[in-house]
């Protein structure tokens, strides 16, 4: 399968995945995006392991550039970030913004986890 169809076809199913994550998860006015959150943190892991696995080109393309690609988002991160601010929810933000910033810790766990598993 070409490069770019592995891609597109991981990131579909990785952006309607994280959409299904939203849905289950909705998030008021001024309350903190735990939806967010949870496919951030939770994708970071995944992907961390994915890299210590060392799979094939074609299974990183597919799984960690497609898939976790299209479920993690830096970009809802972004916009949910200044609508707190704009709601005037404040600490709503910087706990969001916090919790986000523990994707690279994450990360590096699943990596650790999956050596370990791995070796």
């Amino acid at each position: 399968m070409h490069p770019a169809a592995l891609v597109g076809l991981g990131g579909a199913i990785g952006s309607i995945a994280r959409w299904g994550v939203a849905e289950a998860m909705p998030t008021g006015t001024g309350e903190v995006p735990w939806a967010t959150i949870a496919v951030n943190l939770s994708g970071a892991f995944l992907l961390g392991a994915l890299m210590a696995a060392s799979l094939q080109t074609e299974t990183l393309l597919l799984l960690g550039t497609g898939l976790l690609g299209g479920f993690t988002t830096m970009s809802t991160f972004g916009v949910e970030t200044v609508s707190l601010l704009k709601d005037d929810s404040t600490t709503a933000a910087a706990v969001y913004v916090c919790l986000n910033l523990l994707a690279p810790i994450t990360a590096w766990l699943g990596w650790q986890m999956s050596e370990a598993f791995l070796a």
